[in-house]
């Protein structure tokens, strides 16, 4: 059957190739390690099994003890855990395990399915085999609440695009009720989609478009409605801290290199080819006649994009941000870009040339988005080691459950506390800690009896030699790690 007559069917089938081709990729690492892929699923599990010791709360004794701290990171994905693990009666490690080939196909499913309403099923397609290439399909196997929030992202967006546009005030409400949701997931994604519609809605009001302005009221509304069920009496009995990651500036060709990590090789090709194109108009048209000409999707999707590659460069101020986190926000409305720029090719095809690169294009995109997933998922491994997980489990069983873990390499705790629920000195989540032990007094060795008593430390874990006075006690040694009890 001929590729144009094949995407002319409307059939749900179609639309669902790329998300079931995501799902058997990231069913490949799923089933071949018995552990999830990530580091951070291990404080998101801590944090699960703690709403599941504890109900609803706010507070972390674990991590950052003696002192503990309020927990800033948003708990849907961590109840949705804890929920699965219930229902299912299982362990929350596996439940996030399985969750990896559920999130890669949603993640898919829901972007293509949004191009689809923007645009056609052959654009849909297209966009959907240019994200095999990009970092947010690699982290689409991982289970973390900033999937959650990508997969909720373009739904967001389009529904208050149909809001926009006069649709039903329907629309609005349940594009605010997905935003709220994604404020409970993971903020930062819920800021920038907030940003992108606040910014695609003053595009349109330059333009003197007419808009249903109403819309943005109701969906800002629901979205605030929905976040404020937990922000709200966080902030009212704790206030709020984040610790912005530290800055890291970036010449030229070090952002190029993580923009084309980020967006994908070809997805940057065919888009940069449909920017062309829209610029060739420009030079055709004044600047307002382009601008009129300009669909209101085309001006979505280089709003979104222009919003990213700017915010994304604002390290240059000293802004502290993780240029490849923000630019994961800039792949969807890209690989939309990317297809419409490859379909710029199908429109010249009334040469009988035209139409056969266009046809070789998309076999050769294809084959080669494929092979990418899968290079990706059979050369992934599980970011956690035996060791680490093996020293995890002996606190699980030998631990006293009270007493600090002083690990000298911080990204154990986060291990150590998931699978033993024994309190850390750190944890994960750096950006909302409150108080921290003095670890460069224990680094240093130069420490004293008082201060192990008075911070409640009950063991060091070593990695590298540290200094061991007469009470400490090795009770545990596997071969990269030893665990000294302090004993007195």
């Amino acid at each position: 059957m001929e590729y144009e007559k094949i995407t002319k069917n409307k059939s749900v089938l179609l639309l669902l190739i790329p998300a079931i081709l995501a799902f058997i990729i990231a069913l490949i690492p799923t089933l071949k390690y018995q552990w999830p892929l990530s580091w951070d699923i291990y404080y998101h599990v801590h944090l699960a099994k703690l709403y599941m010791e504890q109900g609803l709360t706010f507070w972390d004794p674990l991590t950052y003890a003696p002192f503990g701290r309020p927990i800033f990171y948003p708990p849907l994905f961590h109840y949705l855990l804890a929920a699965l693990a219930a229902l299912l009666k299982a362990d929350p490690f596996q439940i996030a395990r399985y969750l990896q080939p559920v999130f890669a196909f949603s993640l898919v499913l829901s972007f293509t399915y949004v191009t689809r309403q923007f645009y056609n099923l052959r654009v849909a397609l297209l966009a959907g085999f240019f994200l095999f290439f990009t970092s947010v399909f690699h982290r689409a196997m991982l289970p973390l609440p900033e999937t959650l929030a990508l997969i909720f992202f373009p739904l967001a967006v389009y529904f208050y695009y149909r809001a926009l546009e006069g649709d039903d005030h329907r629309f609005a409400v349940l594009g605010g009720i997905i935003g709220g949701l994604m404020m409970l997931t993971h903020n930062l994604t819920g800021l920038i989609m907030l940003g992108v519609v606040l910014l695609f809605t003053l595009s349109l009001k330059l333009r003197k478009d007419k808009v249903d302005y109403s819309s943005l009221g109701i969906f800002l509304g629901f979205t605030l409605i929905v976040a404020a069920l937990w922000w709200l009496p966080l902030l009212i009995q704790y206030g709020y801290t984040f610790h912005n990651p530290q800055a890291v500036f970036q010449g030229p060709v070090e952002y190029l290199i993580i923009l084309a990590k980020t967006l994908g090789v070809p997805a940057l090709i065919f888009a940069v080819l449909w920017v062309i194109i829209r610029i060739k108009g420009f030079k055709e048209n004044s600047m307002k006649r382009w601008a009129e000409k300009l669909s209101r999707k085309d001006i979505l999707i280089i709003t979104w994009t222009l919003f990213l590659l700017i915010l994304s460069n604002a390290y240059i101020l000293g802004f502290s941000i993780l240029i490849d986190r923000i630019l994961n926000f800039a792949v969807f409305p890209v690989m939309i870009m990317a297809a419409l720029g490859l379909e710029y090719i199908h429109t010249c095809s009334t040469k009988p040339s035209y139409e056969k690169i266009y046809k070789v294009l998309i076999i050769i995109l294809i084959i080669f988005a494929v092979c990418s997933g899968l290079f990706y998922a059979l050369s992934v491994k599980p970011m956690v080691t035996d060791s680490q997980r093996d020293l995890a489990q002996w606190f699980a069983d030998n631990g006293d459950g009270k007493s600090v873990v002083m690990s000298i390499t911080e990204g154990l705790d986060p291990v150590i506390v998931s699978v033993s629920r024994q309190p850390v000195s750190t944890g994960g989540y750096q950006p909302g800690m409150v108080k921290v032990l003095d670890r460069n007094l224990y680094y240093s060795g130069n420490f004293t009896e008082e201060d192990v008593k008075r911070d409640n430390i009950g063991y060091f874990v070593e990695q590298s030699p540290i200094s061991h006075p007469g009470y400490f006690t090795l009770v545990y040694q596997n071969k990269d790690y030893k665990v000294w009890r302090v004993d007195i």
